[in-house]
């Protein structure tokens, strides 16, 4: 796009062409990502809270209701063993529908599902949001009613919750329903499906896997929230947990966003150094393949504006760069470059002077071209997405893989945010699920 690759380092000056724009969109796409490729989707937050600074949370996330239906319609069929008290053995069962309900109004969430016999290979009716709000026994009713029901079902209620440092998911209540001649196992009123860790996690990739985390979770109306803080140094996640509630209004969620997530500047810089003190980036030249190099990239940034910060090196030219973003939704504004000045002090009078020559051009340059990038990347929204990098995990007997698409950016205090669309793929193990 702006430079004439073909002429010597001491008479470089700079060129504008005219792209299709379909080309200009695609380049501006690719070299976007070397700016906001330090935001890892493993690491979700969202908001700051105004606490204490060891309870503010390094990463939180906020699963909306679209994104928690998907995950629990990819979590069945499950089937799970559970003691049956008439036989005084255990039962292998198949949770074949389940809807999240939201909270519980005692700080947890629950869910409701139907369980039919294992060896079923038919499955009730989907339940939704409606049936939340109905008496277990009625929901149990109704299903063994439709067309094509199994001999039995059980209508089952899940409770989730949280305190620290422990997660669990429980059946709190069960409902059976039986066709003429047959009976649905008799199952305890409650049992404990999953009951999971969250503290002293370690969640990072090497070089960081010595790092270890704290998770906290809370359950605020058909939302789940999840905050991440450096091990043992909260004092009450609560606080941090209660103070997310406010961090975006529906009205400034994208219609096709299901998770919020955002980050500590401190953090993402931390993550920079961590995973990414240099790094090639493409650079938008029209017929040049060639690539510059980033290093020390961090970013900083206050209510509604971010500045990415770091070296740019492109064969014997190195310039400090400054990317500024602004707006809420944090659109490239404009691009800085300052040109390092290089140590010129060679013996050899032939290096010295070609040293000279090239400092000289890239002063001369560094303007012309900081103007070219901010012409080209002017009005292009800060976004990420992590198609290349899922976030993998374990979720009861299935292994799920989740990638990010960033849809709005935005910048409060110390933390950038995004709005974006998590995608979920779920495999099964194959095997059953045990009760504990």
């Amino acid at each position: 796009m702006f430079i004439a690759r073909d002429l010597p380092p001491t008479r470089r000056r700079v060129r504008t062409y005219i792209l299709e724009e379909e080309e200009r969109s695609q380049m501006r796409s690719n070299g976007m990502r070397w700016w906001v490729g330090f935001l890892v989707v493993a690491i979700l937050t969202v908001g700051v809270a105004k606490v204490h600074a060891d309870d503010t949370p390094l990463a939180t996330a906020v699963l909306l209701p679209s994104l928690i239906s998907s995950v629990a319609q990819q979590l069945v069929p499950l089937t799970v063993e559970l003691p049956d008290k008439r036989a005084a053995s255990s039962a292998q069962v198949k949770i074949a529908t389940l809807v999240y309900c939201g909270t519980d109004g005692h700080g947890g969430g629950f869910a409701i599902g139907i369980a039919i016999p294992a060896e079923s290979t038919g499955s009730p009716a989907a339940l939704s949001a409606a049936d939340c709000h109905d008496p277990l026994p009625a929901v149990a009713k109704r299903t063994i009613g439709n067309p094509g029901a199994p001999r039995w079902i059980e209508a089952l209620r899940a409770q989730i919750g949280w305190v620290p440092w422990q997660l669990t998911v429980k059946i709190s209540e069960v409902a059976p329903a039986a066709k003429p001649g047959a009976s649905a196992p008799s199952f305890g009123s409650i049992q404990t499906l999953a009951s999971y860790a969250t503290s002293n996690l370690a969640i990072l990739p090497p070089p960081g896997s010595d790092r270890r985390f704290d998770v906290a979770f809370s359950f605020p109306a058909t939302t789940i929230v999840a905050a991440l803080f450096a091990s043992g140094r909260t004092s009450d996640p609560f606080a941090a947990l209660t103070a997310q509630g406010s961090f975006v209004t529906t009205a400034e969620i994208p219609a096709q966003a299901n998770v919020l997530v955002s980050a500590q500047y401190a953090f993402v810089n931390a993550l920079l150094r961590l995973y990414a003190p240099e790094y090639e980036v493409p650079v938008p030249v029209q017929g040049w393949t060639g690539k510059m190099l980033a290093k020390d990239v961090q970013v900083t940034g206050a209510d509604n504006s971010m500045t990415a910060s770091g070296q740019l090196l492109m064969g014997n030219i190195a310039y400090r760069c400054k990317v500024h973003s602004a707006g809420p939704d944090l659109v490239i504004k404009r691009i800085e470059l300052d040109p390092i000045a290089k140590d010129c002090t060679s013996d050899d009078l032939m290096e010295r002077m070609q040293c000279q020559g090239e400092q000289l051009a890239t002063s001369g340059s560094s303007e012309s071209v900081a103007n070219a990038l901010t012409n080209y990347y002017q009005g292009t929204p800060f976004h990420y997405s992590s198609e290349a990098h899922p976030l993998e995990f374990n979720l009861f007997d299935r292994q799920v893989s989740a990638t990010f698409e960033a849809l709005k950016s935005s910048s409060k205090g110390t933390a950038i945010s995004e709005a974006g669309r998590a995608s979920i793929q779920t495999t099964a193990s194959g095997s059953a699920y045990r009760t504990r």
